[in-house]
Formats: C-alpha cells, structure tokens, sequence
C-alpha cells in the first residue's frame, strides 16, 4: 500500500472511529431531539400524510405562521427516510454518514488549494476538539446539512475560478438554494451569490452564460414567496424572521442593557400589542416593524452589542450542547439561563475542591480543551489570511464566507450555528500552520 493509502486508511478510521463512538452515547443518552425537532418532523410527516407544508400538529387549529416557520429543506431530508420508515434512528444512522461525507469531501477540497496530507495529524485534532460536528450529527436538526450545501458550494466556487467551466456556477447555485430552504441564514446570501458570479465572469472570463445559474435561487425563492402569499395572505419566505427580530435582536439587547427583570417587563408590553393583531400579515408587520424601529433607534450601540456577540461565533466552546446531549441539562433549564458562568462557579468554590467538581461535571474540562483549540483555530486561520502562497480571492472569498455567518447569527452566535462553516474555519487554521511548519523546516535546510 502507498503511503499516500495508509494516511487515507488511518484519517477515514478515526473519523469513522468518532462518529461510531457519539452513535453509541446518543443511543445511550436518548437526547436525539433539541427545542426545533418536532417542527421539522412535523412538516415532513403532513407532507408524508397529507402533501401539507405545515410544521405543527395538523390535528389542531391551523396557525397560519407555521405554514412557514421553517423552509421544508431538512423536512424533505427526513421525508426521504419516513417514505420507508418513521424512524428517527435511521435519520440518525444518515446523518452520521453525511458527517463523515463532510469531513471527507472537506479535506478532498482543501488539497485544491495545496493542503498536504502530511499534516492530517492537526486537522484531526481541530475537528475532534469539535464535539458539535458529532453531536449535532446525532440530533434532529438542519445545520449538518447545511453544512453540507457550504462545502459543495465552496468546492464549486475553487472549481469556477479555476477552470472556468459554468457547470461550476449552476452547481454553487443549486447548493446555495437547498441551504436557504434549509435555514433561513443563506437567504441574504443570494446578492453575493450574484456578485461572486458576475466577478468571476468578468475578471476569469467565466462565460456570461454562467449568470443564468441566478435562475435557480432567485426563481425558487420568488415561486415559494408568491405560494406563501396565497397560503397566509403575506409575500415572504418565513415567518421566523419576525419572530427573531423581537425575541432575539431587541430582547437580547434590552437584556444586555436593561437586566433581565427590566427587559422582561419591556417585552411584556411588546408581546400584549403583538397578540392584538388579527391577521398574519399584521402580525408579521407589527413584528418586523417593531423591530427594525427599535434597531434603527439603538443603531449605533445595537451594532456595538451585536458585533461583538458576533465574534463569539469563533471561539464558543458548546458547553451548553454538550450538557444538553447528555442530558445534564435540560432545554427548560438552558432557555431560563439561570445558571451561573463556569468561571464564576470556580471563583467560588475552594481549589481543592475543584477535582471532585470535574468529576460531577466532565464537560468542564472539555470545554477548557476546546477553548484552548478553539484559540488556536484563530491563531491559524490569522496565519491562512495572510499566507501569499494561497490565492487571494481564495482568502477574500473563506473570510467573506465566515463574516457573513459570523454576522448573521449575531447574539445567537454558539457551535449550532457555527457548525455550517466549522470545517472551514477549521481548514484556515490547518493550511495556516502548515504554512508556518513548511517554512520552519525550510529554514533548518537552509541553515544545515
């Protein structure tokens, strides 16, 4: 076997090894389902029962809101199980095969932009110091494919550039339009989508006819749109948005600013005007409404406040994720945040006492593993943003792409919704110490 085989063998072993062992805690656990599953498994069993795109018990009074809280993109994943069985098991078996998809079809991607196998050693080590990648495997929820529709679509956009064949564009397309109507976030990401495209064309001589690949986001999203106003009497794509607005955006910040008793008290009075509205185009206005006056009104220090919950997004350990996946902690329990910080904790109990409290609490140490990775994940991808050897419209596209996400999930910002571009955050910071170790040993030749 080339030696080339072996690292395959062993890099495909311990990934498969990882997901192997997180199937065997999820079966123990049980915890396979977060705060969004059922809505999801909803949708996909009214589509199933009755062709109804509606993400609630359809045996209940309709709400016209869940008609679009969530786009069908994952329901139609779990459909495709539920068409053979209803088993939220076999999901998971799936899901944990499109992880070791990801992960694979990653490290086949960054080779484009010289990654060297050599080095599997630290990209192992950054995506096992990942738990999210495992958990949210093994957990009713979109963000794994997600993930999936980031890297086809990075993988295309090398391609593009480096070939120039449009194929590439209509394939970039059809993954970004899957992952809109799996989560919301990509939605915005179409006018870049048309930038990148319309650069490409005009500064690699991509033939123009790769535009047409637009088509494809901009037509689904507009169809779904016009369905949406026939369904609920208001043309948009979904009713989370105002919901996020007002219970994250503007409650999250009141809570930053006020405490948590003031901004109960101002979301009290926001929530009783809300529940006046009589039909879902006025709740949804009043909803969007309300919060872009208020984010227009706290603009300057809205943005303060989000920007930097934003860059959480970097370095968030998933101590939460990890507890909710072994059940330490329940979902009732981690929505109340009443629990005090780790550091906090800490602070008050007597150094002595600290083994007896990781051992009640193993995720602790865990999460100070992660920190310290996590750390030097950005330590490495600082190395990847300024190393010359890697195109720079290579670079400029990876940052734009892990900015955009960043930004997006602002106050929200933890592992779930970093999970998307984790492996590429993650590849930055390999390809940037294997820059750093390739010119180390550079200089030991020289000087020998």
């Amino acid at each position: 076997m080339k030696p080339s085989g072996k690292a395959d063998l062993f890099f495909v072993s311990v990934i498969v090894a990882a997901h192997i062992v997180f199937f065997i805690l999820a079966l123990h656990f049980t915890r396979i389902y977060m705060g969004d599953s059922y809505e999801y498994v909803y949708m996909a069993l009214n589509i199933k029962e009755q062709f109804l795109f509606y993400s609630a018990n359809a045996a209940l009074p309709i709400m016209l809101k869940n008609y679009t809280l969530r786009p069908p993109g994952y329901s139609l994943f779990l459909l495709l199980v539920y068409l053979f069985s209803v088993n939220n098991w076999i999901v998971i078996v799936v899901q944990n095969l499109v992880s070791i998809f990801n992960i694979l079809y990653f490290r086949r991607t960054i080779q484009l932009i010289g990654y060297n196998k050599k080095y599997d050693w630290i990209l192992l080590i950054f995506i096992l110091a990942f738990p999210a990648q495992f958990i949210y495997a093994n957990t009713i929820a979109p963000d794994l494919l997600v993930q999936t529709c980031v890297l086809i679509y990075f993988r295309h956009f090398l391609l593009l550039l480096q070939k120039a064949e449009p194929r590439h564009a209509w394939l970039m397309s059809i993954a970004l339009t899957y992952g809109l109507f799996t989560k919301p976030i990509l939605y915005l990401f179409v006018p870049v989508h048309f930038l990148i495209l319309l650069w490409a064309c005009f500064r690699f001589r991509v033939p123009r006819v790769a535009l047409l690949a637009l088509i494809i986001p901009i037509g689904s999203i507009l169809l779904y749109n016009t369905w949406n106003l026939q369904r609920t009497g208001k043309f948009h794509f979904t009713s989370i948005q105002p919901w996020n607005g007002v219970y994250y955006n503007v409650r999250m910040y009141q809570e930053h600013k006020l405490g948590r008793e003031k901004a109960g008290e101002y979301m009290q009075q926001i929530e009783s005007e809300w529940e006046q509205t009589k039909s879902f185009k006025e709740w949804y206005d009043f909803g969007n409404s309300r919060s872009m006056e208020f984010l227009k009104t706290h603009f300057f220090s809205y943005m303060v406040f989000h920007t930097k919950q934003s860059l959480q997004f970097f370095i968030h350990p998933g101590k939460g994720e990890i507890d909710l996946f072994t059940g330490a902690l329940t979902y009732g329990k981690f929505y109340q945040k009443t629990n005090k910080r780790i550091l906090q904790v800490l602070k008050e109990t007597p150094v002595a006492k600290w083994p007896s409290f990781f051992a009640k609490n193993p995720s602790v140490p865990i999460m100070f593993v992660v920190l310290f990775l996590n750390g030097l994940k950005i330590l490495g991808a600082a190395f990847f943003f300024f190393n010359k050897n890697i195109k720079w419209w290579c670079r400029l596209f990876v940052t734009l792409l892990l900015f955009y996400f960043s930004f997006m999930t602002g106050p929200l910002a933890n592992t779930r919704y970093h999970l998307p571009v984790s492996l590429l955050f993650i590849g930055c910071a390999v390809l940037g110490y294997q820059k750093l170790l390739q010119s180390k040993k550079n200089e030991r030749i020289i000087t020998q």
